[in-house]
């Protein structure tokens, strides 16, 4: 069989799944809440009974220790599952609203409704989080859905797949492997809805196929996250939040700490116990240390090999090409002009950037692409009120890193650059799904005044009894 015609069949496959994962939608009751609830126990048994085989995929595509592995990957899952079978009888419920007395006695209620079969497309940063959380909002909302995970990190995907295939009906939940061509194919078909996770790059390349189709989209890209510490906020503990922060799952996190802009009073020290800390977290030979992840495929080790060459290189800066090893490195002396200060790093490289005026920052802040999160450490309320009304961002954090995006109750997503869309917890809930009005006028005669034609004082009527009409 020949390759455009193995294309062509698949599509159709795919093409009669979208369908009845449609008509599944349709047909199932709004009301029926056990049924959404018992898609979110399969996802938890499909995790819970998993967890050895899921940790070793996760090992094998990013070398990802498996506490690091069960932290960001599993158990936030399971969190999100909880917290979504709590909520969703709340969710779910009819809501009553006010309706303009013009319109006589009537009775006017919303509610939310699926939209019908939703394209997952994910990363491999967190192969596993990333391709199911959204599935999982989605699916709570009432939809079915698609997942395409990354080609990048084949182990997880593979098994991904597999489990799917066996805890659910294709009907509700269908993962697709491949590489960017099965996307492209994917994305030609009628999605109610599209959620996509990465770079700027294939987002707009998402964006506009979603665009041509009139099909709503949630786009989570990534960001430069400046981290900025001022004066008043240099402990041990602030640097241990923060390299745990850079360095977790070898500095492949969307909402890592990209670069440190730390007050030039504090600069030395800052760097001291940056390196204090790089040692005590994964020894001096980080390279044999089982619990430093690797980076995803050779094109990131080049592009990082490339930053290593823009600074100068205070600690670390070991590279192994060969077993995807990048060393943890703090660097320095970095010329304004370098890609490394526009462009998202992705991988365990740190640049400390010292700053003497903080208007002056800001401003130059400003000019960069619109981040995921603004990280500020410091004591004093002003510097961090100031920080936060100035830059723009999806989320500020102050004194901590990461831990504002683990919470269901907190939604999440970007802006500008970094995205646009919410999700996590009750955030999904709604993103997943549009709000129906229900009108039912009661009253079976009507008020003359409302049509034509009208009379010479019925603007003044309207004028005056303005407040109590609408």
């Amino acid at each position: 069989m020949s390759d455009t015609k193995k294309v062509n069949n698949q599509k159709i496959n795919w093409s009669i799944i979208q369908q009845r994962q449609k008509r599944r939608v349709s047909e199932t009751s709004l009301s029926d809440i056990r049924y959404r609830k018992q898609q979110l126990v399969t996802f938890q048994l499909m995790l819970e009974e998993n967890q050895t085989e899921l940790l070793n995929t996760l090992y094998e595509d990013l070398g990802k220790p498996p506490e690091e592995a069960y932290a960001s990957e599993i158990a936030v899952l399971l969190q999100e599952i909880d917290f979504l079978k709590r909520k969703l009888n709340q969710w779910q419920r009819t809501k009553k609203k006010h309706h303009v007395r013009l319109s006589s006695v009537s009775k006017t209620s919303i509610q939310h409704h699926p939209y019908g079969s939703v394209l997952v497309i994910s990363p491999w940063n967190y192969p596993l989080h990333l391709a199911l959380l959204p599935a999982i909002g989605a699916m709570a909302a009432g939809n079915s859905c698609f997942i395409k995970p990354s080609e990048y990190a084949p182990a997880t995907a593979n098994l991904i797949a597999r489990l799917v295939e066996q805890y659910f009906s294709p009907d509700n939940l269908m993962v697709v492997t491949g590489d960017a061509s099965v996307a492209s194919e994917l994305l030609e078909l009628p999605w109610d809805f599209i959620f996509f996770t990465g770079s700027k790059k294939v987002g707009s390349i998402v964006h506009k196929a979603a665009a041509a189709r009139q099909i709503p989209i949630v786009l989570e890209l990534g960001g430069k996250n400046p981290c900025i510490v001022d004066e008043t906020n240099l402990t041990p503990t602030v640097v241990q939040r923060i390299i745990w922060g850079k360095f977790l799952n070898a500095g492949q996190t969307c909402i890592a700490p990209d670069t440190v802009y730390i007050h030039e009073s504090v600069y030395t020290e800052f760097l001291q116990l940056a390196t204090d800390q790089i040692k005590a977290f994964y020894g001096t030979q980080p390279i044999h240390h089982s619990r430093f992840g690797r980076i995803v495929h050779d094109k990131q080790v080049e592009k990082l090999k490339d930053y290593l060459e823009q600074g100068k290189i205070y600690y670390g800066g070991q590279v192994d090409t060969a077993n995807r090893f990048i060393e943890p490195t703090l660097l320095t002396n970095i010329p304004v002009d370098s890609s490394i200060l526009r462009e998202e790093i992705f991988g365990p490289i740190l640049p400390v950037i010292p700053y003497t005026d903080l208007t002056t920052l800001v401003h130059q802040l400003k000019d960069y692409p619109d981040p995921l999160a603004v990280y500020v450490f410091s004591k004093d309320r002003e510097t961090s009120q100031f920080l936060k009304r100035e830059l723009r961002s999806g989320a500020f954090s102050l004194n901590q890193v990461i831990l504002h995006a683990v919470s269901s109750h907190s939604p999440f997503g970007g802006v500008g650059a970094s995205g646009f869309g919410r999700y996590h917890g009750m955030a999904s809930l709604a993103t997943f799904s549009y709000l129906k009005m229900d009108y039912e006028n009661i009253l079976p005669f009507n008020s003359q005044k409302q049509y034509p034609p009208y009379q010479t004082n019925d603007l003044n009527l309207l004028r005056k009894w303005r407040r109590w009409l609408f």
